[in-house]
C-alpha cells in the first residue's frame, strides 16, 4: 500500500502479549489496541527477558500514542488497552502511562453497554470514566464510521471472540480506508473459527489484513481439535484471497506455531500470497518468549534477587518491580 502505512508495536512475535499497531495515513494517527501484558504460564512468572520487552514495547506505544490523533479500544483485554491504575508485574500500567496514551485523543472504544460479557462491561464502564476526564473525545465506535480527511475509520459489528457465544464475549474490528486501498485489524478472532468474521473478512477484501490467530496452547485443555481444524480452513480461505495476512498473538503462545500453520502457508503460496508474523511486517525475525518460558530459565538463568522477588507472596510481589538485571 502506497496510501496507508502499517506499523507492529507489540505482538506475541516481539515476546508480549499484545496486538498493538499503529496505523498512518496523510490525513490521520492511529493507535489500535495500545495495551500490553505478560501472562501466567508452566507456573513460572515471566522470564527477565519477558519483562523487559514488555517494558520497551510500552515504550514504543507510548512514543507512538505522542504521534497518534486517534486511539482505539477493540475490547476490555488488558493486552488491548491500558487502565490507570499500577501494576508492576503482568502490564506495567501506571497512571502516568495511561495519561501518555490516551490524553487528549479521540478514543474510539467498544461499546460497553452491548455485545460484551460482564467482566468487560466492568472492565470498560471504569476506563470510560477515567478516559472522559482527559480525552479530547470518546466515542463508542461499534458500527459506526469516522472520517479524517480522506481516510475513513469503519467499526463493523463487534464479532465474536472466538466462538460464538464464547464466554470472552465480542472484539471490534476496525478498518482503515483511504482512496482504493484498505487495512483490516481484526484482533482476538482466534482464526476466526465464524463464518460471520470469514465473510466480513472477504467482503471488504483488504489489501492487508492484520488478525488474531487461534490459541492452539490451550488445545487439549479447554478447546477441542474441531475448533482448530475450522480455524485452519478459515485461514486457508482467507489467505487464497486476500494478499498480505499477518497472523499473531494467540497462536504464537505455542512453540509449535510455524508449524501448525503450514498448511495455511501452502495455500498463500499457491495465491501468490504473503502469510506473515507481526515482527515480519517489520523483516524481523519472530521472538516469542512466553512459548519459551521453561527453557529461558535453564538456558538464561535469573538473578538471584530476581528469584527471590518472584517467589514472593503474590500480594508482597505486587508491591514493587521485578529486579531487573541489564
Amino acid at each position: 500500500m502506497t496510501g496507508i502505512k502499517v506499523t507492529p508495536l507489540a505482538f506475541e512475535s516481539f515476546g508480549v502479549r499484545s496486538m498493538c499497531t499503529l496505523i498512518e495515513t496523510k490525513d490521520v494517527t492511529v493507535l489500535l489496541d495500545a495495551g500490553i501484558a505478560l501472562g501466567p504460564r508452566f507456573r513460572l512468572m515471566p522470564h527477565p527477558r519477558e519483562f523487559r520487552a514488555r517494558d520497551e514495547g510500552r515504550m514504543r506505544i507510548e512514543e507512538a500514542a505522542a504521534r497518534a490523533k486517534v486511539v482505539t479500544v477493540s475490547h476490555y483485554h488488558h493486552d488491548h488497552h491500558t487502565p490507570n491504575f499500577v501494576d508492576y508485574v503482568w502490564l506495567g500500567s501506571s497512571q502516568e502511562s495511561f495519561e501518555r496514551i490516551y490524553k487528549g485523543k479521540i478514543v474510539l472504544a467498544k461499546d460497553s453497554r452491548r455485545k460484551i460479557n460482564t467482566a468487560q462491561r466492568r472492565r470498560g464502564w471504569m476506563f470510560r470514566q477515567a478516559a472522559e476526564k482527559l480525552a479530547e473525545k470518546f466515542e463508542a465506535a461499534d458500527e459506526r464510521t469516522f472520517e479524517f480527511g480522506r481516510t475513513k475509520l469503519r467499526f463493523p459489528a463487534a464479532v465474536p471472540h472466538g466462538e460464538s457465544e464464547s464466554e470472552l464475549g465480542w472484539v471490534l474490528p476496525c478498518i482503515v480506508e483511504k482512496a482504493k486501498e484498505k487495512a483490516f485489524f481484526a484482533p482476538d478472532v482466534q482464526g476466526p473459527v465464524v463464518d460471520e468474521t470469514v465473510n466480513l473478512i472477504l467482503r471488504e477484501k483488504p489489501q492487508l489484513l492484520v488478525m488474531g490467530g487461534p490459541p492452539t496452547y490451550l488445545q487439549g485443555y479447554r478447546i477441542g481439535d474441531e475448533f482448530f481444524r475450522t480455524a485452519i480452513r478459515n485461514m486457508e480461505k482467507i489467505l487464497g484471497t486476500i494478499p498480505m495476512v499477518v497472523i499473531d498473538h494467540h497462536v504464537l503462545r505455542d512453540e509449535g506455531w510455524y508449524k501448525f500453520l503450514e498448511p495455511v502457508r501452502k495455500s498463500a503460496e499457491k495465491a501468490n500470497h504473503k502469510l506473515l508474523a507481526a515482527s515480519e511486517l517489520l523483516e524481523k525475525e519472530p521472538d516469542p518468549l512466553e512459548c519459551r518460558r521453561q527453557s529461558l530459565y535453564e538456558q538464561d538463568k535469573p538473578s538471584k534477587e530476581f528469584l527471590e522477588w518472584a517467589n514472593l507472596p503474590e500480594e508482597t510481589r505486587s508491591d514493587k518491580p521485578p529486579p531487573l538485571t541489564t
